[in-house]
């Protein structure tokens, strides 16, 4: 019976909006036209279809591109093109690098790896776990897979020595890969899809070209103390009673036992990710785009001789549906602009800059976007439908596109509140190790020192780096 009322319901939310964006050409509205309602609706229909997961993100996507065209805000031609852009292409070889270092053990051997140094001291546990979601950074570009990753050690950890732990030490743990993965994604530009997408959304709109060292520059100390801090709170507010783990050498040799030596895949795919990464550092030396330097490499790894993993493989166990959901964040994006929508958001922002003027106005904004951040449970999706509005007023205003655009970044990606913020959050809090109270306590502590370290980070250091606050 629940099932079947639930069903109703999810039926009749998805008729009830597009009943809306039906006889929404027929509203009338003195600052916004038919077209700008109808494209409003459509973005409004497609955030509570990604946030309720009535239907797969993907086909959600697709709706979104169609609705486009049948309704004539875009051509379909306009609509789907964005499928060719290139930060679709590197999405796609960022996916296939992802599944190729789960599936050659080069995550668990990292970990085992980084565990060792802590000598089963549990506060040192703690900060090889954190130090892994970040290094796990460079090389799985979603937040999502990061915690897919961390799970398994985690739980393996809890099995194995639960007759030593307690509560607070489960607790701690799977908090840790809870958060982590999501701190960690804005130290790096492929670190997760919402900052893919901003690339080409900075690029597009101000043709601002984003290196990955400048980004790792500009992005790096943000994640660096908000890690440091997210340690000292875990060990602060969920305090072990034992101070190590005993056996833990034993459990660490049999695990290496387990997967074996290290193979000759996992060695090539190392090397792989060495040349992409310097490829991506020495942009400006050989002028190859990062899809391009990305693109450049992933052949190799389906290639003879090489063969780190096979295609049939890759096609099974990658989520072919992440470069729609960019695609039909791109579509909203120019949907907006061609409809007049972007124009009447930024007259609304510009009343808004005036009654919090000056500096004033980015905190404003700030505290606003993480109220907003608590509706979305998914990073691109608020970017997709809010950054190119908030562009484009930067554009102008008297502040930097890129300062300003970069705020938004980080306040986007504030979600330590509450478990439906992000897939990684609801993944974790349904192994009932912690509960809601737990994440919203050590989340509001977070989501405080990032909005203030990230102000005066803004403020201070971005401008000594290339990153004015004013125009």
């Amino acid at each position: 019976m629940i099932t079947f009322n639930k069903r109703i319901t999810e039926i009749g939310v998805t008729i009830f909006f597009l009943f809306l964006i039906i006889i929404s050409p027929f509203f009338s509205f003195s600052f916004i036209s038919n077209v700008g309602m109808t494209t409003i609706f459509i973005i409004i229909f497609a955030v509570i279809m990604w946030i309720t997961r009535i239907i797969p993100a993907a086909i959600t996507s697709m709706m979104v591109i169609v609705l486009f065209s049948i309704f004539k805000i875009l051509s379909f031609e306009e609509a789907a093109s964005s499928l060719g852009n290139e930060i679709i292409w590197l999405i796609i070889t960022m996916l296939i690098l992802s599944f190729a270092v789960q599936k050659t053990n080069l995550d668990k051997r990292l970990a085992l790896f980084l565990i060792t140094f802590s000598q089963g001291k549990i506060i040192y546990i703690y900060l090889t776990l954190i130090i892994l979601s970040f290094m796990l950074t460079f090389i799985i570009p979603t937040a999502m897979g990061r915690v897919t990753v961390l799970i398994p050690i985690a739980l393996g950890f809890i099995n194995e020595f639960k007759q030593q732990i307690d509560t607070n030490f489960s607790k701690a743990i799977i908090l840790i890969i809870t958060f982590s993965p999501y701190i960690a994604t804005l130290s790096v530009l492929t670190g997760a899809g919402g900052s893919i997408y901003s690339i080409s959304l900075f690029k597009s709109m101000i043709g601002y070209d984003w290196t990955y060292l400048h980004w790792l520059i500009v992005m790096l100390p943000i994640s660096f103390i908000l890690l440091i801090a997210l340690w000292f709170l875990i060990i602060f507010l969920f305090p072990s009673r034992n101070v190590y783990l005993h056996s833990i050498n034993k459990y660490l040799s049999n695990e290496k036992k387990r997967i074996g030596k290290i193979t000759s895949s996992e060695k090539k795919l190392l090397i792989l990710y060495f040349i992409l990464i310097l490829l991506w550092l020495t942009k400006k030396v050989h002028g190859m785009s990062i899809s391009m330097s990305a693109m450049a490499i992933v052949p190799f790894v389906f290639v003879p001789k090489i063969n780190i993993i096979k295609w049939e493989d890759a096609k099974k166990n990658i989520d072919w549906g992440v470069p729609l959901l960019f695609s039909a964040g791109f579509s909203i994006a120019l949907a907006l602009e061609k409809s007049g929508v972007i124009d009447v958001m930024k007259s609304l922002l510009m009343g808004y800059s005036k009654i919090f003027s000056g500096y004033s106005f980015p905190i404003m904004l700030v505290l606003l976007l993480v109220f907003l951040r608590l509706l979305f449970t998914n990073y691109t999706a608020m970017v997709a439908a809010l950054m190119p509005v908030l562009l484009s007023f930067a554009i102008g205003s008297t502040f930097n596109p890129v300062w300003l655009g970069m705020l938004f970044l980080v306040a986007s990606s504030t979600s330590f509140l509450l478990p439906s913020q992000s897939a990684g959050n609801m993944v974790t809090f349904s192994t009932h190790y912690y509960g809601s109270r737990d994440l919203f306590i050590l989340g509001f502590f977070i989501t405080f020192i990032l909005i203030i370290v990230t102000l005066i980070i803004a403020f201070l250091y971005w401008p000594r780096v290339g990153i004015p606050i004013t125009n």
